[in-house]
């Protein structure tokens, strides 16, 4: 292993973002070099394929992979078993399972001596307990498809996990007690929130599907089910124009449009007033991630860490000191000076009871980590 290059394969709906691996020159570890395609599945595909042919083909591949049903937080070699579990979950992840199917095919085919592995995105919430996992319905309702909260974003919130757990073990965190509750934010054009105990994830925003939890850019976050079946009964809405708009219309996209960017959105509530739809759209997005921190402190009995990560986490200061506001009484003070210029590290003040940390997140390097440890 110690002479072969590792390219690992980070998929979105309309991103591939690739990383490049070799070993260091002197002493332990790895060296990486990054570039992400944008397009289309079709669009992607053919850009990977050019990238894969240039210079010597890697040593291993690794696939990020949305969703696999309940898998286990480590990278799987994949074969003809896996390639069939990764098809049969793509109806509740079509996007990113049929770009990671694709990926998979063209180097099996072009490519077929070299190993791929599979790094599941989900394997952080296989053993996530009963009470969050499980929804109030009639068991095997699709047995195929068993309904549980499965959650998403694993690599990226177990990546702000352990930078949380190295800042505490610095001496910049003194006089602080090593985070036994942390809740890590998210945010990108899709957005989840997890609830840490003692390293394990107890409770997550997302569910059976990518679309749960709080609103994002363009996909609704959690709703009232009775909307999704009026527009079925009343409305004459066909499934197809249900995830349309689910997926696609949803989200800041429908509250202040510029296809859900916030950072346009931002920009427009700076130029036309709080009472812009622009600025009540930032509003309800930070809302929405206040009433999950408080959720989350209910289910912990507190809180000694909060991070944030994703574009929107790691860029938009704005977001984060609003999405906390109002929360010095528990204990939860941002510095503002820190809050409009860290760039990586703590953010509260002197005075806060919580650890606020930005952690910029890296989703290759957890990738790599785990097809190290395999």
């Amino acid at each position: 292993m110690a002479a072969m290059t590792i390219l690992a394969c980070n998929g979105g709906s309309s991103t591939l973002k690739l990383a490049r691996f070799s070993p260091a020159s002197k002493g332990d570890g790895w060296t990486g070099t990054g570039s992400t395609l944008e397009g289309d599945t079709s669009a992607l595909g053919r850009s990977f394929a050019l990238e894969l042919n240039t210079g010597s083909p890697p040593g291993a591949i690794l696939h990020r992979i949305v969703h696999a049903g309940c898998v286990a937080e480590r990278a799987e070699l994949i074969d003809s078993t896996v390639t069939d579990r990764i098809r049969h979950w793509l109806p509740l992840a079509p996007r990113h399972n049929t770009l990671a199917l694709s990926l998979i095919e063209y180097v099996a085919e072009c490519l077929p001596g070299v190993p791929q592995y599979a790094i599941y995105d989900s394997g952080l919430y296989a053993d996530l307990p009963a009470l969050a996992a499980g929804y109030a319905l009639p068991a095997n309702l699709s047995p195929r498809w068993p309904v549980r909260r499965y959650g998403f974003h694993g690599l990226a919130h177990r990546n702000q996990w352990r930078q949380v757990q190295a800042w505490a073990a610095s001496a910049e965190s003194e006089p602080r007690n090593k985070p036994r509750r942390l809740i890590s934010l998210h945010l990108g054009s899709g957005c989840s929130v997890s609830a840490w105990l003692d390293g394990r994830v107890i409770d997550t925003s997302m569910g059976f599907t990518p679309l749960d939890g709080v609103m994002m850019a363009r996909r609704s976050g959690a709703l009232d089910p009775g909307i999704a079946m009026h527009l079925q009964a009343q409305e004459g809405w066909h499934v197809d124009e249900l995830a349309d708009l689910l997926q696609s219309r949803s989200g800041l996209a429908a509250l202040a449009g510029h296809d859900g960017d916030l950072r346009a959105i931002i920009a427009e509530a700076d130029t036309q007033g709080e009472a812009s739809a622009a600025a009540l759209a930032i509003q309800a997005y930070c809302y929405q991630l206040r009433k999950t921190i408080g959720s989350y402190m209910a289910v912990l009995g507190g809180v000694d860490a909060i991070s944030f990560g994703g574009g929107v986490g790691e860029h938009q200061p704005r977001i984060r000191a609003a999405a906390l506001q109002g929360l010095g009484g528990l204990g939860i003070c941002l510095d503002p000076a820190r809050n409009q210029s860290v760039r990586l590290g703590p953010l509260h003040s002197a005075d806060s009871r919580t650890a606020i940390c930005l952690t910029p997140v890296n989703e290759m390097d957890e990738m790599l980590r785990q097809y190290v440890e395999l």
